[in-house]
């Protein structure tokens, strides 16, 4: 099978370009996924005003309930992440269909029937994830206390394992749902299928995976460049003295950067996440039927 990376690239920025209302659900996620940051940065006492060790014990009830409390909203998240990925799919696969204008809310309207497919095929894949990490973590750590450490030191080249591992998982993921919102398929079928592409298109997948998202990490770094000011300050008066008062200034003005840029960042977030998922979901397209070049309206058809 001909596969074209050119063209699907090419393509899902012209979706992403095109549609900007598709931008709305990554701006939603990004703006969302600051509220743990806020609500942390607002409840949790000050470090620097822990002068001796009665009163950590006295703010640890309000630390741990805040630590709480952002674990949950961070659980609480996940169907807004999974809003936000179906989101621009399903956007994607009514563009290929034809499909020359795109209402968001319609967009939200009708992933609704595919939400709990599509939430089940991310849990079940990351949490699944999540248990095989901890079990080689919890193999290396019982295998270094017969050997004084010297085991944990032996694996650490295994650790590079993980880079692939991750590579599937996100395929696997992202052909999943593409599978639910392309062809209304049921949770196991949907899961099945992404299975097959994945093993019968290793390569493409494999490659997709480091395009997509090393390509986004490397954006994501270059916009979280303003955020990191407070960090070069700090890195230049290092020769100072280090205290607890510096840094908890520093935290506190990271955070403060962070909560001041993130409006910006949302959005560049939204643009990322659109182009991400178009080009997972056109992947799945080209790798399950014929394509359909047909160029969006007011662009010109890329040359692969």
């Amino acid at each position: 099978m001909k596969f074209s990376f050119g063209e699907v690239l090419s393509r899902a920025w012209q979706i992403t370009w095109k549609h900007k209302n598709l931008w709305l659900a990554g701006i939603l996620v990004g703006l969302m996924s600051f509220i743990p940051t806020l609500v942390s940065f607002l409840f949790n006492p000050s470090v620097a005003s822990f002068t001796d060790p009665s009163d950590v014990n006295r703010a640890l009830p309000s630390i741990l309930l805040t630590n709480a409390l952002v674990i949950l909203m961070s659980i609480a998240l996940i169907p807004v992440f999974v809003m936000g990925m179906a989101v621009p799919s399903l956007g994607t696969i009514r563009v290929e269909e034809g499909s020359e204008k795109l209402n968001f809310g319609e967009l939200i309207k009708d992933v609704l029937p595919y939400f709990w497919r599509i939430l089940g095929i991310f849990l079940l894949v990351w949490v699944g994830a999540v248990l095989v990490v901890m079990a080689f973590l919890a193999c290396i750590f019982i295998f270094s206390l017969f050997t004084m450490g010297i085991g944990a030191l032996c694996a650490i080249p295994l650790f590079i394992l993980f880079i692939p591992f991750a590579v599937l998982v996100y395929g696997l993921t992202e052909q999943g749902v593409s599978a639910i919102l392309a062809d209304n398929l049921r949770f196991s079928d949907a899961l099945q299928r992404a299975w097959e592409l994945l093993r019968k298109n290793l390569a493409i997948i494999t490659l997709m995976s480091i395009i997509v998202y090393l390509g986004s990490i490397a954006v994501s770094m270059i916009i979280s460049i303003p955020m990191m000011i407070p960090m070069f300050e700090f890195i230049l008066n290092m020769g100072a003295e280090p205290d607890m008062q510096s840094v908890e200034r520093l935290s506190r003005n990271m955070i403060l950067w962070t909560l001041a840029f993130s409006p910006i960042y949302a959005v560049f977030q939204g643009i990322i996440l659109t182009f991400m998922q178009s080009a997972w979901t056109l992947t799945y397209l080209r790798l399950t039927r014929s394509p359909k070049l047909q160029a969006l309206p007011g662009t010109v058809e890329a040359i692969t």
